[in-house]
């Protein structure tokens, strides 16, 4: 078994109005959780995305430009994703390999503070994010991104990372969008990204509001649900509220 334990990092809460997150929703504000993964491994550290740019908390419209109407950030300085890896003993120079999900600014924010590492990013993700096929992007900061000092490894569908954490296309969300496998000596584990912001979209296969590719997203689902109906995986779903408050979350513990 190539993978040790996972920690689960808090990195400040995101609010928004509820219909983005679910078909239906109210125009209420909710909060929702945004979180970052890190993985032992025999081959170093593997952290699965990167959540937001941390400037976004004192400057969210020079962080965020017109998106920060639409997207509140909460993060305190504990929240920072470096402070959240220190917390658990995790130094930057030890992250061998950064998986993201996709290039939308809750997931890739921190990307500029692993130019050491790896970064692995669907090949059609990175097309996506640099030259979108429609008006815009919403949720696409360049600056997130567009850093040559990156040293991005792109994929074209499922690969592997280290043995025993694999990255599987789940597009849909985004054309690229990709979710993280893990099997850690308790059992297999799936990280969802945002291929579902809800557990229960998994179940009812009913794509996130914001989606690309319908049919691809509603495909992706239900690979996802395969995962737990024939392996045993335990799906956790990083935007989900209810679901957070059972998730073992760092500094309290972790998954083995």
């Amino acid at each position: 078994m190539a993978a040790q334990r996972m920690f689960v990092l808090p990195t400040g809460t995101c609010y928004l109005a509820e219909f983005r997150t679910k078909l239906g929703g109210s125009n209420n504000e909710v909060g929702v959780p945004i979180a970052i993964f890190a993985i032992e491994t025999d081959d170093g550290w593997v952290v699965f995305d990167t959540g937001c740019d941390p400037d976004v908390a004192t400057d969210p419209v020079g962080t965020w430009g017109r998106l920060a109407k639409a997207f509140r950030m909460e993060m305190s300085e504990a929240d920072h994703p470096l402070a959240r890896l220190a917390e658990a003993g995790i130094a930057i120079a030890d992250v061998a390999h950064v998986v993201v999900s996709h290039l939308h600014m809750d997931h890739a924010g921190g990307i500029r503070f692993f130019p050491d590492s790896t970064v692995h990013l669907q090949r059609a993700e990175r097309r996506w994010g640099q030259f979108p096929d429609r008006f815009g992007a919403p949720g696409f900061i360049r600056n997130d991104f567009d850093r040559p000092e990156i040293n991005y490894r792109y994929h074209e569908g499922d690969t592997q990372v280290v043995p025993g954490v694999n990255a599987i296309l789940t597009d849909g969300h985004t054309p690229g969008h990709q979710s993280l496998v893990v099997d850690l000596p308790s059992g297999r584990f799936v990280l969802t990204g945002d291929a579902a912001y809800r557990r229960d979209q998994i179940d009812r296969r009913l794509p996130p509001p914001t989606t690309t590719d319908e049919f691809a997203a509603i495909r992706s689902l239900a690979r996802l649900k395969g995962f737990e109906d024939r392996d045993g995986a335990t799906i956790l779903v990083a935007h989900d509220i209810e679901q957070w408050e059972t998730t073992l979350k760092s500094p309290h513990g972790y998954y083995e």
